[in-house]
């Protein structure tokens, strides 16, 4: 095959979340197309919460590279048909369909599974003729009729041999993307606890593997002078303090760019004293916290070693250092029930949280919570439109899938109430003034586009298998 053009497309999800103010893209297309632009091919990235796919350049290309999560599979499928359709090659990546290679191979040549950095190149070396299929690992592609999977490779990806992302690749209006937009970097990967909800363990591993301090050093001064706020991608910034300190240290004494940055990180990191002060020295403006529940039995069911008073203390240490708090919850544990989620709302007012995320349970392919309800039968859908945390898939416990959907908007809608909204102004706290209105209007959005299976659900009439929409 002659490769002179690629398209990579990260497809859009059916509908927004109410908790969606900015949007990012994910690293792995533009970390792949830098590798391509690097053996001389022409690359365009589109990321469709930017900028949506131009379906005659996606028609015209030599490769189509998809990227999808479990909620735009369906997008991902589309595109992937169309593009099928018109003779054009394609290859599907991502957490879905990793887990789900053989679903995706009923709409791509071939699906690349796991962390693709190693294994794309070699991709296109076959793809290219230099090589067979057979030497491309975590590759998934048809075979005389029969589906073929290889394995994955042994040794993950080194994160100094990932190529710093050239952002150019994107397309957004005929301008760079990156303006005074948040950076996105990540300086490593993995995750050492156990979540049973979350895909990143089963995708990346419980090792962590971290950057040098000097690849995220030049990393960050390429953003010297441009963008915003930098956004850590890592899904644990502090998993490993001794770490996180020396970065931080080390960025400081050699004033390297960092602006104010924000990170995902667990309530361990409030218990480092210095790991916090040095955090504040450094910048930090936000951390993304997982609590993830206030009621002990939940906590135990997904794993989480962590009490209600050590989030209670996260929160406290955190705001002493000037750091806001974005608290992320989830609901439908089989130990929740209504009151759960009404007493965690309570709960996020009485604490003082800056900013928080109530995720409806959602069980994604290659989870443990996945397994365990197609085990038990309880999956209520596989439209994977609706696997965004929006919306309730599964049988619950406690409550009817309806009673899940409605009481978790309800709490956010009280979190965010117009009420709270003018006492933040009187106070002159402009910024959660700001962040909430905005909040309490997406929550009204995604009602008023939901108000069918509200109310069909309040009636014990819901199909379940409703037509996803979102917050407008």
């Amino acid at each position: 095959m002659k490769l002179r053009k690629i398209l990579m497309v990260e497809p859009k999800a059916p509908g927004n979340h109410v908790y969606s103010l900015v949007s990012l893209p994910r690293l792995g297309l533009p970390i792949l197309g830098t590798l391509a632009k690097r053996r001389g091919l022409d690359v365009r990235v589109y990321v469709e919460e930017i900028m949506p796919v131009c379906i005659d350049e996606l028609l015209r290309a030599d490769l189509v590279c998809i990227s999808t999560i479990t909620s735009t599979a369906p997008r991902a499928y589309h595109l992937a048909d169309k593009a099928r359709a018109a003779g054009v090659p394609v290859v599907l990546g991502g957490p879905h369909v990793t887990f789900l290679a053989q679903e995706a191979l009923e709409h791509a040549d071939w699906v690349l599974k796991g962390e693709a950095d190693q294994s794309f190149i070699k991709l296109l070396d076959m793809l290219e003729g230099h090589t067979g299929p057979e030497e491309v690992p975590g590759l998934s592609y048809w075979s005389d009729d029969e589906m073929v999977h290889n394995p994955l490779a042994t040794d993950p990806v080194d994160m100094n041999e990932v190529p710093i992302p050239d952002f150019s690749l994107l397309a957004y209006k005929g301008k760079p993307y990156i303006g005074n937009r948040i950076i996105p970097l990540q300086t490593s990967r993995g995750c050492p606890h156990h979540c049973k909800f979350c895909s990143v363990t089963p995708m990346f591993g419980h090792k962590m593997r971290y950057a040098s301090r000097e690849h995220v050093a030049e990393e960050l001064e390429r953003w010297r002078g441009n963008g915003g706020d930098v956004f850590f991608y890592d899904d644990n910034f502090c998993a490993s303090p001794s770490r996180t300190k020396g970065l931080l240290d080390y960025l400081l004494r050699k004033d390297v760019f960092l602006p104010h940055w924000m990170a995902q990180v667990s309530v361990r990191a409030a218990k480092d004293d210095e790991m916090l002060k040095l955090m504040q020295k450094a910048g930090c403006r936000t951390v993304f916290v997982g609590f993830e529940s206030i009621d002990t039995k939940s906590l135990k069911l997904f794993h989480k070693r962590q009490t209600i008073e050590d989030i209670r203390m996260a929160i406290r240490k955190f705001h002493k250092h000037g750091i806001w708090v974005h608290g992320m919850f989830v609901t439908g544990s089989d130990a929740d029930g209504v009151d759960t989620i009404r007493d965690t709302s309570r709960f996020a007012i009485q604490e003082d949280i800056d900013s928080i995320q109530f995720a409806v349970l959602t069980p994604l392919p290659g989870t443990v919570v996945y397994e365990e309800m197609k085990k038990q039968d309880r999956l209520i859908t596989e439209n994977w439109g609706l696997y965004d945390a929006h919306h309730s898939v599964f049988q619950p416990n406690k409550m009817s899938a309806y009673q899940l959907i409605s009481e978790t908007m309800k709490a956010m809608a009280r979190v965010y109430s117009l009420p709270r909204i003018m006492s933040f102004l009187s106070r002159g706290k402009m910024r959660r003034a700001a962040l909430s209105l905005y909040a309490h209007r997406q929550i009204k959005r995604w009602r008023r586009a939901n108000r069918h299976m509200l109310r069909e659900g309040a009636h014990e009439k819901l199909p379940i298998d409703w037509a996803p929409s979102g917050a407008g």
